[in-house]
């Protein structure tokens, strides 16, 4: 399968180092002074849980032309630069499925503005990181040497095709553990009741986690907003709370939830996939927030704590990476 990924942000390098070494015919989009840094240097992660460095020499495009062909393309950016470039995709007749990878609050319509229902699939890559330095540190998975975190993909109207058999495949040949979503529109919005939350809290206490970890107070507030979120998305129509773990914020009495969270901001994933990425999530997180606003609105539902928590990213404080 003929792959691009456009984008080339940390996402966007690792999928394509990790096609690349998987033996797939894969090519990286970028652009400017990313572009010549690739191409002289190559693609280089370092693991976030080994500290080993991965090189890879990706075959690297600066700019899709219209005669271009490709069985897939990863789209994997922020959000409004994904929406950007869906006219310079529709430009190209011969580019078969479309897989946008990433945050999204508001639905897959607005692609469709501009693509064929037929080509579109949405996703989230399970991997999170940022950088340190001049390092780009990638936590795939929960531990060193695991199987990885899923890629999580969905058609819009929830339907297995014969296309996404072979996605599946295709990724899970390179070693990508894959979840098929029924419902991958709702499984994004409970994404954001979740990191919305999260990336708040971490902004709180200037990207210092363990200081987040110490915070029962803090928690407790994290704990609540994530409800008041879900509850916003089900008084809207998303009943099913994704992945079943959210529920977690719900069944665990709160003192009990403090304890388990308190673990979970002290885990070396969230350290790299949000004490890296929080400084980063910036424009995409607040226009997420705004598409959040009008669910809340329709719901009807005050949510003090999210609230508080979210009032975070439009001044985040001074931001220490260096833990």
């Amino acid at each position: 399968m003929r792959t691009l990924v456009y984008g080339a942000g940390p996402i966007g390098r690792w999928l394509s180092l990790r096609l690349h070494q998987a033996g797939k015919d894969v090519t990286l989009l970028a652009r400017g002074e990313t572009y010549e840094l690739i191409r002289r240097d190559g693609v280089i992660l370092v693991d976030g849980y080994t500290g080993e460095k991965k090189v890879a020499r990706v075959k690297l495009v600066e700019r899709l032309e219209p005669e271009d062909r490709y069985d897939l393309v990863l789209v994997v950016m922020r959000k409004s630069s994904r929406l950007a470039v869906c006219p310079i995709l529709v430009e190209c007749q011969n580019l078969q499925n479309i897989l946008f990878l990433g945050n999204d609050v508001s639905g897959f319509h607005r692609y469709l503005d501009y693509l064929p229902r037929e080509k579109v699939l949405l996703g989230f890559p399970g991997a999170g990181g940022g950088w340190d330095g001049d390092n780009l540190v990638i936590a795939d998975g929960d531990k060193a040497n695991d199987k990885g975190s899923p890629l999580f993909i969905g058609e819009l109207d929830g339907e297995t095709r014969e296309r996404t058999t072979r996605i599946e495949e295709f990724f899970e040949g390179a070693g990508f553990p894959v979840s098929l979503e029924k419902d991958i529109d709702g499984w994004l919005k409970y994404h954001f009741a979740f990191m919305g939350p999260t990336a708040g809290v971490v902004l709180m206490h200037g990207g210092d986690l363990e200081a987040v970890a110490a915070d029962d107070l803090a928690l407790r507030k994290y704990i609540r907003a994530c409800r008041e979120a879900g509850d916003v998305l089900k008084s809207v129509g998303y009943k099913r709370r994704q992945p079943p773990i959210f529920n977690l914020y719900y069944w665990l009495p709160e003192w009990v939830g403090v304890k388990v969270f308190r673990g979970f901001f002290r885990s070396r994933k969230v350290e790299v996939a949000m004490g890296l990425h929080a400084s980063e999530v910036g424009d995409e997180l607040l226009e997420m927030m705004e598409e959040f606003a009008e669910l809340r609105a329709r719901a009807g539902i005050e949510t003090p704590n999210l609230d508080e928590l979210l009032s975070f990213a439009r001044k985040p404080p001074p931001m220490d990476l260096a833990m």
